[in-house]
């Protein structure tokens, strides 16, 4: 009886889940009007309050004790000989996950773009536009380099709360109304050597920070994983939103923070354009020596791990309808340029 249960499980569940992505592929506006601003923010308002409560990782405890049962659990079926039956039941723990995951968080993905939800221009960016916005972001990053000293991270954290707010509404984005102070893992090394320098626990609903960040960086990660919690799934649309947010804050060191990540993106965007070392030259010396400190807390873990984890998620990203998989965070560059060349400049130019 208790295996029929099981299969009847299994097969719901993830029939459930199958209907529920197609059918939310075809309605964004649907996913956008009663998931995000109805569903989800309801989800968010209670769930993340409560969990900010802990001064430690709900979702790193829950994926080592998960890993750990899933062991175990295997490792008894196989010693009572009941290997297909064990199979079914992990089976159906993971499809449980993956109904909670998509409940939880991941049905953001199928949220209209950005682009349409800000009215902004459909046209691919073509090579002279970029150069010329590539210049720009050298100019605005040499501009705003300051000396940034370690954070307060509970001043730090409400710093970007509070432009949060103003940005949010001013775009006319759901307001979401949840609480992520950033919280550290008890095992660094998972951020270290997956290369990771933030993640949002979507299960309940935790923003993570890299424990080895630099203090330049602090500021735009922790604003990137806040857009998360807030129901912005694709990466590129994380960073951008956190690049307003970063921006319309007073402080020096938000500003330079979030123009030394977009310069990085934009680096990267132009890497391989005849010209491109050329106008790198132009980036000031003290940018050069952080972008090489930066560089240099990546290569102490660069290795198979970090490799497996890049190739992962890409498939993780892709497998959600986030086209580029990992190439989608430099697609913030696209965001950046339009939102420049948009008619109306009433507000939050840059």
């Amino acid at each position: 009886m208790q295996k029929k249960i099981v299969v009847i499980w299994l097969l719901f569940s993830m029939l459930f889940l199958a209907g529920l992505l197609i059918f939310c592929s075809n309605f964004p506006d649907l996913v956008e009007s009663v998931y995000t601003r109805g569903f989800y923010a309801f989800i968010a308002g209670m769930l993340s309050p409560i969990l900010a409560k802990l001064p430690f990782s709900l979702s790193e405890i829950s994926l080592y004790a998960a890993i750990l049962f899933a062991l175990f659990w295997l490792e008894r079926g196989i010693r009572r000989r009941r290997f297909r039956r064990t199979l079914l039941e992990l089976l159906a723990g993971v499809a449980t996950i993956l109904l909670w995951f998509y409940l939880a968080w991941g049905l953001n993905y199928l949220r209209p773009p950005l682009t349409e939800q800000l009215h902004l221009s459909k046209t691919k960016i073509d090579s002279l536009t970029l150069r010329e916005n590539f210049l720009w972001s050298i100019d605005q990053a040499n501009t705003a380099w300051h000396p940034v000293a370690p954070w307060n991270l509970s001043s730090l954290d409400e710093e970007i709360e509070k432009n949060y707010a103003a940005v949010v509404a001013d775009l006319n984005l759901p307001s979401i109304e949840g609480r992520w102070p950033p919280k550290f893992l008890l095992v660094p090394g998972v951020l270290d050597y997956t290369l990771t320098s933030g993640i949002f626990g979507p299960f309940f609903h935790e923003v993570h920070l890299n424990s080895h960040l630099l203090p330049l960086e602090l500021p735009f990660v922790l604003a990137h994983e806040k857009a998360h919690g807030r129901g912005l799934a694709r990466e590129s649309e994380a960073s951008f939103i956190a690049l307003l947010v970063c921006w319309r804050s007073e402080n020096a060191a938000l500003h330079y923070s979030a123009y030394f990540s977009l310069l990085g993106h934009f680096r990267a965007r132009y890497h391989g354009f005849a010209d491109a070392d050329t106008l790198r030259r132009f980036i000031r010396p003290e940018i050069i020596d952080d972008i090489a400190a930066v560089w240099a807390r990546y290569e102490k873990y660069q290795g198979p791990l970090a490799e497996f984890s890049h190739r992962s998620y890409d498939f993780y990203l892709r497998a959600n309808q986030v086209e580029g998989g990992v190439e989608n965070y430099s697609d913030v560059v696209d965001l950046v340029i339009k939102w420049r060349e948009r008619p109306e400049k009433d507000f939050m130019q840059f």
